[in-house]
């Protein structure tokens, strides 16, 4: 008997061990039990979250949600999400959160984007919070825009490509009288440009390309040429100006004495003149003087002074 006691009692111990070590196990995978800061964040629409959904950093699994609350606000319902994050997690304070599927059978999770501020968000702040990228409320928002485009635009469009092709079988015989006469025209222009482009006008129009193609390679040749004078212009200005520089005191000293000559001839200028009126009397005199007696030039005797 005493024996059976002591079975009973091992077995009942390693019972409470096991539900012992289930309870500490499930505390371990739902996150409760652990040390743990606490966020809030808002949402309008709480679509594939539930409490105990994970909550993840960036990818990495840093706590869970922990509850869900509705607020009546301005006549609006929202949703104010508990968050339990990991003791001592470093959040910055433009943090966002944002309810992401890792895959498209899997359960949708909080992610925690990291922002840049310096600044780390205290526990109990709020979280900036995102729309929700839903692959299935993206193809549900895609088919109503199809659908009123539908509506709106393609069976407009339709009904007046149905209208316009009526109309245009009305018009028919029209655009067939149109189109002859088109035709005509062009058969006109047609025999002009055979009688025009003869074998000989033919010739003539391909020497005057070929004379263009010549003039276009000589027009060239003359571009190159005149920037080679161009640039030996300015090499020939850039010594001007080099030698002008270096001789400057040169060129300075030349005008000043060209100065001084100009001033010395304008000064003695009314006696120059004075002495070319008489020069040119005298030759004027002596030139009558061999008209009337050309033999003077000959026989002719020195002047005598009247004064002896």
């Amino acid at each position: 008997m005493k024996r059976d006691n002591i079975n009973y009692l091992y077995v009942g111990g390693f019972t409470l061990a096991m539900m012992l070590l289930l309870v500490i196990v499930v505390l371990k995978i739902t996150g409760q039990g652990t040390v743990a800061d606490t966020y809030y964040t808002y949402y309008d629409n709480v679509s594939g979250i539930r409490e105990g959904t994970t909550v993840t950093y960036g990818g990495f699994k840093v706590g869970q949600l922990i509850n869900i609350v509705p607020l009546r606000e301005n006549g609006k319902t929202r949703y104010k999400l508990k968050l339990a994050v990991r003791s001592g997690w470093p959040v910055p304070s433009d943090s966002f959160v944002r309810v992401v599927s890792p895959g498209l059978l899997a359960e949708s999770q909080i992610d925690i984007s990291e922002g840049k501020a310096a600044t780390v968000l205290k526990p109990e702040g709020v979280l900036k919070s995102v729309p929700a990228l839903d692959m299935m409320s993206v193809l549900n928002s895609m088919g109503g825009e199809f659908s009123d485009i539908s509506k709106e635009g393609l069976i407009p469009l339709l009904k007046n490509i149905n209208r316009q092709v009526d109309g245009f079988g009305n018009n028919i015989p029209g655009i067939v009288n149109e189109s002859r006469q088109l035709v005509a025209s062009l058969n006109t222009v047609s025999h002009r440009l055979n009688n025009l482009l003869t074998e000989e006008n033919s010739k003539r129009l391909g020497n005057v390309i070929n004379n263009t193609d010549k003039m276009t390679e000589n027009l060239v040749s003359l571009s190159l040429r005149l920037d080679d004078i161009t640039q030996q212009l300015q090499g020939l200005v850039e010594n001007s100006n080099k030698l002008l520089s270096d001789n400057s005191d040169d060129i300075r000293q030349s005008m000043l004495e060209l100065r001084k000559a100009l001033n010395s001839v304008s000064q003695n200028m009314e006696t120059i003149m004075y002495n070319l009126d008489v020069s040119s009397r005298n030759i004027s005199e002596f030139s009558h003087q061999i008209r009337a007696n050309p033999g003077i030039l000959l026989n002719g005797k020195p002047v005598k002074d009247e004064g002896k």
